[in-house]
């Protein structure tokens, strides 16, 4: 399995205008129920990963839009293991000089690898 942590620091760029700020859980998809995905990326064999609670619904934003980093819900506590324990590439670039809350650095999170919805709760999607 490989571990995707990849930071990348943007001077020039700006975000995505698509990416999602959570500042509570209900900002994110509102699933929560134990689902079964398939994960690929270039490379290497599709593998299954199973995702319930907080943990599915970050990938669910994730799979929707990248989302900012900096957040009361400390998606890092979920993004980590995604990455950590099931392979999921996530990137996580830094960007300067946030408008909205005026810090000097932020990030984003985004999905890279390919991931789909098998099934949810034993009924196939």
């Amino acid at each position: 399995m490989t571990i995707f942590q990849q930071n990348k620091t943007i001077d020039a760029e700006l975000p995505p205008t698509n990416a999602l700020r959570v500042y509570r859980w209900a900002d994110l998809p509102n699933l929560t129920t134990p689902a079964l995905y398939r994960v690929t990326d270039p490379g290497q064999e599709p593998r299954e990963i199973y995702a319930s609670k907080h943990k599915r619904q970050v990938l669910e934003g994730l799979m929707r839009s990248p989302l900012y980093a900096a957040s009361y819900c400390r998606l890092s506590d979920k993004v980590l293991p995604l990455r950590r324990d099931d392979g999921v590439n996530i990137e996580c670039k830094l960007y300067r000089n946030d408008p909205e809350t005026g810090r000097e650095r932020f990030g984003i999170y985004s999905l890279i690898s390919k991931v789909e919805l098998i099934e949810e709760r034993g009924v196939a999607a």
